[in-house]
């Protein structure tokens, strides 16, 4: 056990940001966060000057959406069962200055130092070895990263050009085989429609898709909060399943008041939608602003893959549209721009365009073809959904369109 302090227990944490400390977390009876900061809040959700408390029975979602789930959970509490009681005030102690968002967590817990990796490391990997175990052994303390798959955060990468906060590293098991290619394709599409995601890298043994973390830019901490957060969801497996595409814009709207930014929100459904990503739920869309909350905006897209090839997965959609989790036709998407309050100009010019770029990164894209029939479902699905409904648009883009 490489650590300096490792309490059997963690009752109190405090929580602070890059440069000052906000408030106190603390677990009895209930869990009470005490606010100490009148300039710099938590969380969205939590911003009145008024109250000196915020007393409940679950783990706040500001400080719960980041814990691991599944995998990473498990492994964790099997290295640490006979050191410690691992329960969600522990895991939020582990994260220290490492969490996604600008908040970190000081309390008794102390870690070493981990010697730093670089990405070719990583990228380049020819050991007899596989590499991930060995990651996960290495960082595991450091590791409590919201999902399901298995995925380590790396925070001391060496070979940065400029300030990186680090790298999140994921693998894949059997039930998924090749979704380390699989997401690294999604990527690039979504790279190609101009939705300008984080920078991503796929090892040479494909047995890695890593991505630059997106939530402290040459070293400003900006906040961080999924929609499970922002639409205050409870802290289990099935809450970031429910609820509506509508909502999401809804509250994106609640959140920025800033149409422009419903638009990016948009943008990323569509993208979702046609490219086949049935797993697009709350978790997997965030908002992020400066530290005074002055400025707010929808994160880059991530965590984005073409589940339709998967048997183990069926083919709805992670959350409704129109009232139901079928993907959606043109036409629904179409509807979905026009909301209470806003209404997305252009959305039909932003369906075809998204549609032909994704066609076009298929012919391009040497990595879709080592999944077998990668490019042939995303490419049917696509066909499927810009052919449910005939329609007609003018659209600038100087190649001929394939969906007229």
């Amino acid at each position: 056990m490489t650590s300096k302090i490792l309490p059997k227990k963690i009752t109190s944490i405090n929580v602070a940001n890059q440069h000052e400390k906000l408030g106190l977390l603390t677990h009895g009876a209930v869990y009470n966060y005490h606010p100490t900061s009148d300039d710099v809040f938590v969380s969205l959700t939590m911003t009145r000057r008024d109250l000196r408390s915020y007393n409940s029975g679950a783990l706040h979602p500001i400080f719960s959406q980041n814990l691991p789930e599944g995998f990473n959970r498990r492994f964790i509490a099997e290295r640490l069962a006979r050191y410690a009681k691992l329960d969600d005030m522990y895991l939020l102690a582990l994260q220290q200055n490492n969490g996604i968002g600008q908040l970190c967590y000081q309390s008794e817990l102390q870690l070493d130092d981990v010697e730093p990796l670089s990405l070719t490391d990583i990228l380049d990997y020819q050991g007899t070895e596989s590499l991930f175990p060995q990651l996960l052994e290495r960082y595991y303390l450091r590791n409590a990263v919201s999902g399901v798959q298995p995925k380590v955060s790396i925070s001391n990468i060496t070979d940065r050009t400029v300030p990186q906060p680090g790298v999140i590293v994921k693998t894949y098991d059997e039930a998924f085989p090749l979704l380390t290619v699989n997401e690294y394709v999604c990527m690039q599409a979504a790279h190609a429609c101009g939705l300008a995601p984080p920078a991503t890298y796929l090892s040479n043994d494909l047995q890695h898709f890593v991505i630059e973390r997106f939530d402290r830019p040459n070293g400003q901490w900006l906040g961080y909060e999924d929609f499970t957060t922002l639409m205050k969801r409870a802290n289990t497996p099935d809450a970031k399943y429910q609820g509506g595409y509508e909502a999401l814009l809804r509250a994106t709207m609640l959140y920025t008041n800033d149409l422009q930014e419903v638009t990016r929100m948009y943008r990323y459904i569509v993208f979702n939608c046609l490219i086949g990503n049935g797993d697009a739920h709350l978790k997997n869309f965030a908002l992020q602003y400066t530290p005074d909350m002055s400025e707010v905006f929808v994160s880059p897209p991530f965590d984005i893959t073409h589940t339709l090839i998967y048997e183990d997965i069926d083919n709805k959609m992670a959350l409704k549209m129109a009232g139901s989790k079928e993907f959606p036709s043109f036409s629904h998407l179409l509807a979905l721009a026009d909301g209470p309050g806003f209404k997305i100009r252009g959305a039909k010019d932003i369906i075809h365009e998204f549609a032909q770029r994704i066609e076009e990164l298929l012919v391009d894209s040497e990595e879709v073809k080592l999944i077998d029939g990668l490019k042939e479902s995303i490419s049917r699905h696509l066909s499927r959904t810009m052919h449910q409904t005939a329609t007609v648009s003018t659209y600038r883009h100087d190649k001929k369109r394939k969906y007229p």
